[in-house]
């Protein structure tokens, strides 16, 4: 089963477009009712509806540290990325992490 994500609120509208178009799995917070929560709010999200999260806030290794459960975060490192970068990244992820394999970790783009 490919990887569905979770896109956290700071991830440019044109990198999730980017994603659908490509087949992944992918929808936004804001798009799931969830504008300005908070990050556990967010990352309960994710789990609770099987996605992983993608972002670059690095609040969220925090609640990974604290024991959160989580189905994943993809962590994108850079703030400043080229929009395709972004697509291809993210998109080769979806297609080579599973769901098992991501559950409570983090991976590093």
């Amino acid at each position: 089963m490919p990887l569905s994500v979770l896109c956290d609120e700071h991830i440019h509208y044109a990198v999730i477009r980017g994603l659908v178009a490509r087949g992944v799995d992918a929808v936004s917070v804001q798009s799931m009712g969830f504008r300005s929560a908070g990050d556990p709010s967010v990352l309960e999200l994710a789990h609770r509806e099987g996605r992983a999260l993608y972002t670059h806030d690095e609040h969220f290794f925090i609640l990974n540290a604290a024991g959160a459960e989580h189905s994943g975060i993809l962590f994108h490192r850079d703030k400043k990325y080229r929009l395709g970068q972004a697509i291809e990244i993210v998109q080769l992820a979806c297609e080579t992490v599973t769901p098992e394999e991501l559950r409570n970790r983090v991976e590093y783009l």
